[in-house]
């Protein structure tokens, strides 16, 4: 994992240590091993440049697909019996 994903993981965790002053903010940046422009976007808060230079994605999608209450219905049968009996309980 590269040390601006680690900073940053890190800053996720104890988002109360972003609200530190532009000083300290700037003093922890300039400790980072890391390149001078990845260091640069930090220090400017540029999220976007940032992820250009991690080549990150331009987008992301979540998509949550929902069944229908007819599918859901019709794919468990056995279920909604309410009497079904698991395989190795009907061998005994």
């Amino acid at each position: 994992m590269s040390n601006v994903i680690q900073f940053l993981e890190a800053q996720g965790r104890r988002p109360a240590c972003m609200n530190v002053s532009e000083e300290a903010y700037a003093e922890v940046i300039a400790s980072l091993d890391v390149d001078a422009a990845q260091r640069e976007a930090l220090k400017d808060r540029d999220a976007t440049e940032l992820n250009r230079l991690l080549d990150g994605r331009t987008k992301m999608y979540c998509v949550i697909m929902q069944p229908n209450e007819e599918d859901e219905q019709s794919s468990t049968p056995d279920e909604q019996d309410g009497d079904s009996v698991p395989d190795d309980e009907e061998s005994q």
